[in-house]
């Protein structure tokens, strides 16, 4: 019965391998291993590959994994030679903490002769994915399936990684959240802050709340306005100064907007930046204001 089932697996993956085993009796099955994935590790941006990866939000992350354990067709070349065929596939998929999928699941496949000097092969297989800047923070998981198409067989195994992503509130409504000034782009970054009037300033802050389409889309106008003394002299205004009109297989889960403010003549005093929101897809706007100051 069982030389029976290795005959029908022959016959179904190559008639003529099934005529060579006939033909030839020292064609025999090997011994079959279990089927393993193994040494599943992670390589980071300085080259350290070890089985644990921490990365903040927007890193990519590299991976790689051996298949152990497939079953060897044993055939014959054209010149007599015995050699043994493997025939392998692999899925490999990105989930956050919520499940979620973060990107398109990647598919492959190896289906290869090897020789005599072969015997302690593993194939080796790379995986890579950029996780979103807007990504939540937590463990996020890579499932890997693989298939081994002679033995009809599969393995499954799932590895985990931290992300540190950035703490966002999360909103039902479309808002304005944590508008913040600072000297230059990279910070230190303040909710209220006093430049002299030679400092380039540099304003940031993150919108969350809006729809996204069924198709993963987002669509987010922006208006800036910088006024100043008490008669509300406006020295700035941009409509529609920033567009955000995206789609994405993970859609954001805010979106960040950084720009220098850039005044024409500035003198000391107390200015306001005002912005304006709209939210295209959800149809609903939202509103902020906020005060710096220069000074001499």
């Amino acid at each position: 019965m069982i030389a029976l089932l290795i005959l029908c697996f022959a016959v179904f993956f190559s008639p003529v391998v099934a005529a060579q085993q006939q033909a030839d009796p020292e064609l025999k099955e090997e011994q079959q291993e279990e089927l393993e994935i193994a040494e599943v590790l992670f390589e980071d941006y300085d080259g350290w590959i070890g089985p644990r990866l921490d990365v903040e939000a927007g890193s990519n992350v590299a991976l790689s994994f051996r298949v152990e354990g497939l079953r060897r067709l044993p055939v014959r070349t054209g010149s007599g030679l015995r050699e043994h065929r493997v025939h392998l596939s692999h899925y490999v998929e990105l989930r956050d903490p919520l499940g979620v999928l973060v990107a398109p699941g990647e598919e492959g496949e190896i289906d290869t002769i090897l020789g005599p000097r072969d015997e302690e092969w593993k194939p080796k297989i790379n995986w890579s994915a950029t996780v979103p800047s807007s990504a939540p923070g937590g463990d996020y998981h890579v499932e890997i399936r693989v298939t081994d198409r002679i033995a009809e067989r599969d393995i499954r195994r799932s590895v985990t990684f931290r992300v540190r992503g950035e703490a966002v509130r999360p909103s039902d409504t479309l808002e304005i959240q944590r508008l913040e000034y600072a000297r230059s782009e990279r910070g230190p970054w303040f909710p209220s802050r006093t430049f002299s009037i030679a400092d380039r300033i540099w304003a940031r802050y993150k919108i969350v709340g809006y729809r996204v389409s069924p198709e993963n889309q987002v669509w987010v106008e922006q208006d800036l306005a910088v006024l100043v003394d008490a008669e509300d002299h406006v020295v700035i205004s941009q409509l529609n100064a920033s567009v955000q009109r995206d789609q994405s297989f993970y859609p954001p889960r805010f979106l960040p907007t950084v720009f220098e403010v850039e005044l024409e003549d500035p003198q000391p005093g107390e200015y306001r930046l005002q912005v304006n929101v709209r939210d295209r897809i959800g149809q609903q706007s939202s509103f902020i204001e906020s005060k710096f100051f220069l000074r001499p």
